[in-house]
């Protein structure tokens, strides 16, 4: 099989951020609703999908034409789920996939050393990893801390996304480890609160690529693997 080249020029160093780990679950769906802050271009005529506050209830938007536009004060409906994803590393400064590569050596008769290697256990760690607004994971993660239902630790599938091979066009090169885990090391700090997590890759490795580089992808399977 030919090796991919990178899509970067002779001797242009490849971004941290074109390295991407996605953790990706499932759960029960849930509902937000997104205050939106600018006009939607598709306020006049679909002015009903919009919703406004009341109480702490959210009310769709009513009437026979749209009302005078308001900043800050209309609503989006999102649903998310029952499959979640989420990109690691926000507000991350520094993380990198550990292999943890167990290798064995043993010198024949003649004196030659030999090198076998039997196994890799790639692990990533996130430190921080901040408790944040609008994080399904942290959300879901402490969830898991509260109920103590610590086998929910490796139900999740991760994404290594390298895009620094490919293109828009033909998809960006990537891996999907299947049955992993994902475990926090501890919950606190000093100004913000905090959840370290480290990740764990099953080696249950699906090789392919995916469309996009944010949440949505859709992951293609390399059917030549």
């Amino acid at each position: 099989m030919a090796i991919a080249q990178f899509n970067l020029k002779k001797n242009q160093r490849a971004e941290r951020k074109l390295l991407i780990t996605v953790a990706e679950w499932t759960d029960e769906a849930v509902t937000t609703y997104e205050l939106q802050t600018s006009q939607p271009a598709n306020w006049a005529t679909n002015y009903t999908s919009y919703y406004i506050k009341s109480g702490n209830d959210y009310v769709a938007v009513t009437g026979t034409t749209a009302p005078t536009w308001v900043a800050d004060t209309y609503y989006t409906k999102v649903t998310m789920g029952p499959t979640f994803r989420e990109i690691l590393g926000t507000r991350t400064e520094d993380s990198s996939i550990e292999y943890n590569t167990d290798i064995a050596t043993s010198t024949d008769i003649r004196g030659f050393n030999y090198t076998d290697v039997n196994k890799t256990q790639p692990q990533q760690s996130f430190d921080p990893f901040l408790i944040l607004g609008g994080s399904y994971l942290g959300a879901k993660l402490n969830d898991i801390r509260k109920r103590n239902a610590y086998s929910e630790l490796s139900q999740f599938t991760l994404y290594i996304i390298t895009a620094y091979i490919g293109n828009e066009t033909d998809g960006y090169d990537a891996e999907r480890h299947t049955d992993c885990t994902i475990e926090y090391t501890s919950l606190g700090g000093d100004a913000n609160v905090n959840m370290p997590i480290n990740v764990y890759f099953s080696n249950r490795v699906t090789a392919g690529t995916v469309d996009k580089l944010d949440e949505t992808f859709t992951f293609t399977p390399d059917v030549s693997v």
